[in-house]
């Protein structure tokens, strides 16, 4: 719900939640197949098998067949012990860590009896040989031991192939970031306007987090991106918990270049979390729950500057309201998570999660321009889950979860009869806030059902063969009503000193009720063939069906399509250390709700704009406010937009489409008294098509209630619209004694036309083709407006580097930390406004807007920013206090400082030049005119904002048991 002056249809946008709509699907369990043989190689079968864990209730035991395997399946992400036995031979036990969808596939080699038991301590697989996507798992106990952010996001942003996209939001090998898909617990918890995260979770609570980046499988639908699939701690045997406080103060931070350090807010910001689980009833049910809490106040500045053409006195300003003034946004947060994990028997667990949270912000700036316009904002977010996983025999389980996310945000200027100003000068609100907090809020849910069968069987080899069927229903309902009193006073020439200003025109909106609907079914098999030692296959297909309805419960838009997933992975000794592999993978990417519901008004409420008519010259806010000052009948309308008279979706809509295409190489190595580890080598490109975008002006109109022709907004698949990745990623870890080191670097590049998507405009399309063809004829050429070229997230070399160490002393023990961060310098577009007039002409309607915006040399992202690179240190150390009931209690505390050398890199510039000018048509006019460079034109523009980020500190402590 933010507003944006665009005479296209002033785009009624959204209130940015920051925070992601696709189904509940993934894998949350962990798989051992495993074979037993004697020395000579032989198979032996009736050997026992049992699996212990503390992620585990009860036993798990196993015989093993004919052929000497064995097979346990749905196991939950934890440390296992394996234990092997067979009467006259000796017991073997093997320790493994198993992550999120990981397959351990140990040879167990069992001896004649000498009456010893041989213990092997195996270490986590670099490479699963038995799938062939590309994934990476977190332990959040180990991430917690790095100065990094422990979200979903953080984590994910370790991953090679992963940037920060547009609005800062993550991108997965160069898709749009709204193409990503959130799971927690196995629950879509995703924002149905941005597709991004749309709940709050708690981070002690989380157990791991699996990012899944490409080679996806059949079981993975509505993604062009990735997965960032995470899982809360389900308890144990054993209570635990922990009591944490992370605290940060802005005063002891490093400044940036020009940033004034009294102006730093000198308040204590304070994080509390606890964290509890254990048995109520052993090795048959558990719970796990977490409280999070916070007050956190934020200093802001209000950054409009009020200009005056007319010579009033425009440029006046009072320091207490206007431009430099300052405010504190305060924070209140409340996080609540709950699961029960209940094991019926062996073979049938399960498990119920629930999360919910509440935020209360004061003072939200929502392009205030002044302190009037400040609004207060409450966001809620939801999320309930039922899962049930049986194993019905040794080779057939079955895999079932419903559940639901709920969201819901609302913010807006005060009840008190004062409409906001728009002032054109600038862009920024003044006299209110924006926004109605009274009308309902803006409520995204979803409903999702998941049911997925597993066979195992053998022939040729032996197979896991998933079949599976989704069902996701997002649900919007939004009246989006954009200011309190229904009206926005359009005005130009403020004096926010004498709160006068000239009128232009007043803003009128209409609300719509009811809800709108967007259904996707998905149907799929997915077949794991593992041929031999050597080879493994992935042979998948889904079909994926999604529809859209608007409040009435008519159909607007579907579609259908068949994705096939491809993939091989060959092991070249047979022993895990040399792996290849390659693949094929199509995606149906998401058809994002905001293009299906732009032909309803969940979100888009009609905006009709009067004339003013009042009194000439500058009249006070009070005047500027009373309706008789505008023409409010049919003949003063002088913009009107409704998403149900001329705005349409194609009833040939086709979902977009990504074919992926990926070669990899694996190295496994441990060698005595250097170390072991590995390195990972994947090369991937991606092409999109059947992108989603608007077209205006070539398509017919139809007539507002003046009367007037309004040309017809249609959005469809646009062939001329562009996008396309490539990426070389080099991942690698390396144990040696207590230090661990890892990291990854990825060169990529990410070129297109069409962005589709602004920081807080989702779903926005590009408008490649619009009003630039009438009756045949071409009013302007397209390639000056929309441009092929690097995209914002194109991020040419990017390195994540870590290392740890963690060590014993008399004091307890301590953890150092590292990360080093680089990121070649973004590309940014030579620009330059130009009136409609000169860049095509006074045929193009008005419609189009009043001005556009022209890319030097026809070329999108030509000029290069710096580069940014940082060193960041984290420190923890536990002491240990005393026992309880035979449990260690510890207390711990832990610092973390950001760009721990305050490395102060000038890495943005200025890139401003002078609008368009000249006549079009002429050869030194309109488009053709001379290129004329800003005078701050690659200067730093004296701001803080330019310079990279000061060093930063922060601490944590509390109590572990």
């Amino acid at each position: 719900m933010h507003l944006l002056n665009n005479r296209l249809g002033r785009l009624t946008a959204l209130i940015a939640l920051g925070g992601a709509a696709l189904y509940s699907q993934g894998t949350q369990t962990a798989n051992v197949t495993g074979s037993v043989q004697d020395a000579a190689g032989a198979p032996i079968a009736g050997a026992t098998v049992r699996l212990t864990s503390p992620a585990l209730q009860g036993v798990r035991t196993y015989s093993t067949d004919a052929s000497g395997k064995f097979i346990a399946r749905l196991l939950p992400p934890g440390f296992y012990t394996i234990d092997v036995t067979k009467e006259g031979m000796d017991a073997r036990k093997i320790t493994q860590q198993l992550g999120i969808d990981q397959t351990f596939s140990p040879k167990i080699t069992l001896a004649k009896s000498g009456g010893a038991v041989v213990e092997v301590i195996a270490a986590a697989p670099a490479v699963d040989k038995t799938d062939v996507k590309t994934a990476t798992n977190f332990r959040n106990d180990t991430v917690d031991l790095l100065p990094n952010a422990r979200t979903m996001e953080g984590v994910a942003l370790l991953t090679p192939g992963v940037t920060s996209g547009v609005g800062g939001r993550v991108q997965i090998r160069g898709a749009m970031t709204s193409g990503n898909l959130y799971l927690l617990d196995g629950q879509n918890v995703a924002d149905n306007a941005y597709n991004n995260r749309g709940v709050r979770t708690i981070d002690d609570a989380i157990e791991e987090t699996q990012v899944v980046t490409g080679a996806m499988s059949a079981e993975y639908g509505d993604v062009e991106g990735g997965v960032i699939n995470s899982i809360t701690r389900s308890g144990s045997n054993e209570f635990s918990g922990s009591l944490r406080w992370e605290l940060g103060n802005p005063s002891w931070n490093a400044t940036q270049p020009y940033q004034n350090r009294s102006a730093l807010n000198n308040v204590l910001n304070e994080e509390k979390t606890i964290f509890l689980s254990g048995p109520i009833l052993k090795d048959k049910l558990w719970f796990a729950a977490s409280f999070f809490k916070t007050d956190r106040s934020t200093a802001g500045t209000i950054s409009a500057n009020i200009t005056d053409a007319f010579g009033v006195g425009g440029t006046a300003n009072n320091p207490a309201v206007g431009l430099g003034a300052g405010y504190v946004t305060q924070t209140k947060e409340i996080r609540r998570q709950a699961k029960l994990t209940w094991s019926v028997n062996q073979d049938h667990t399960v498990i119920a999660s629930f999360m919910n949270a509440r935020i209360d912000d004061t003072n939200r700036n929502y392009s205030a321009g002044e302190l009037l316009s400040l609004v207060p904002q409450v966001s809620t977010s939801e999320f309930a889950n039922v899962a049930w996983r049986a194993a019905w025999s040794s080779n057939f389980t079955t895999d079932t979860r419903i559940g639901r996310k709920k969201q819901n945000l609302s913010a807006g200027g005060s009840a008190n009869g004062q409409s906001p100003f728009y002032l054109v000068d600038n862009g920024f609100f003044y006299n209110n806030g924006i926004f109605n907090n009274t009308d309902g809020g803006d409520q995204r849910d979803n409903k999702t059902l998941n049911f997925k069968a597993s066979l195992f069987w053998n022939a040729a080899g032996s197979h896991q063969t998933d079949f599976g069927v989704d069902y996701y229903e997002g649900t919007r309902t939004a009246k989006n009503e954009q200011t309190p009193t229904g009206y926005i006073i359009e005005v130009i020439g403020m004096n926010l000193v004498n709160r006068t200003a000239w009128g232009s025109a007043i803003w009128a909106y209409q609300s719509g009720s009811g809800s709108a609907k967007n259904d996707s079914y998905g149907l799929y098999v997915n077949d794991k063939w593992s041929l031999d030692q050597h080879w493994n296959f992935q042979l998948g297909l889904r079909f994926d069906k999604y529809e859209a309805k608007n409040e009435g419960g008519s159909k607007t838009a579907g579609a259908n399509g068949l994705s096939p997933r491809l993939g091989t992975k060959y092991d070249i000794f047979g022993d895990s250390k040399h792996i290849v592999g390659a693949s094929f993978a199509r995606y149906n990417a998401k058809v994002l709700e905001g293009i299906t519901n732009s032909v309803t008004s969940q979100g888009n409420p009609t905006e009709i704009d009067y004339a003013y008519i009042g009194p000439a010259g500058a009249q006070s806010f009070a005047s500027l406010q009373n309706l008789a000052n505008y023409d409010m009948t049919a003949s003063g309308i002088v913009y009107y937009n409704d998403p149900k008279l001329n705005v349409r979706l194609s009833d040939k809509l086709k979902a977009p489409t990504v074919d992926e295409i990926q070669l990899n190489y694996a190295y496994s190595f441990n060698f005595a008294g250097i170390g072991d580890g590995y390195v990972k080598v994947t090369a991937v490109s991606k092409k999109w098509k059947n992108l989603i975008d608007y077209s205006i002006g070539n398509q017919g109109t139809v007539n507002d209630p003046t009367g007037t022709p309004v040309y017809i907004n249609v959005w469809d698949n646009n062939p001329d619209a562009e996008r396309k990745y490539k990426g070389l990623e080099i991942e690698g870890n390396f144990n040696r004694n207590q230090w661990n080191f890892g990291g990854n670097v990825t060169w990529s590049e990410l070129k297109g036309n069409y962005e589709g998507e602004g920081t807080s405009t989702p779903a926005r399309g590009e408008g490649i083709n619009r009003f630039n063809v009438q009756d045949n004829v071409t009013l302007y050429n397209n390639q000056d407006t929309a441009p092929y070229g690097y995209l914002t997230g194109h991020n040419p070399l990017r390195m994540r580097l870590t290392g740890n160490r963690t060590s014993n002393n008399q004091w307890g023990k301590t953890s150092v930390g590292l990360v080093y961060r680089f990121d070649s310098g973004a590309h940014y577009s030579n620009t330059r406004s130009i009136t409609r007039a000169r860049l095509g002409g006074p045929t193009i309607s008005s419609q189009f807007g009043t001005t556009g915006t022209q890319y030097m040399d026809q070329t999108r992202g030509a000029g290069v920013y710096n580069a940014q690179a940082y060193l960041d240190l984290a420190v923890t150390h536990d002491f240990p206090l005393f026992k309880v009931a035979g449990k260690d209690v510890t207390a711990f505390g832990k610092i973390v400082i950001g760009n721990v050398f305050n490395h102060q890199q000038q890495v943005l510039f200025g890139t401003a030049y002078a609008a368009a000018t000249g006549t079009y048509g002429t050869p030194t006019g309109g488009v053709n005119s001379p290129w004329v460079r800003s005078s701050t034109f690659g200067t730093d523009l004296k701001s803080a904002s330019t310079y990279g980020t000061a060093r930063t500190i922060t601490a944590s402590a509390g109590f572990r048991f």
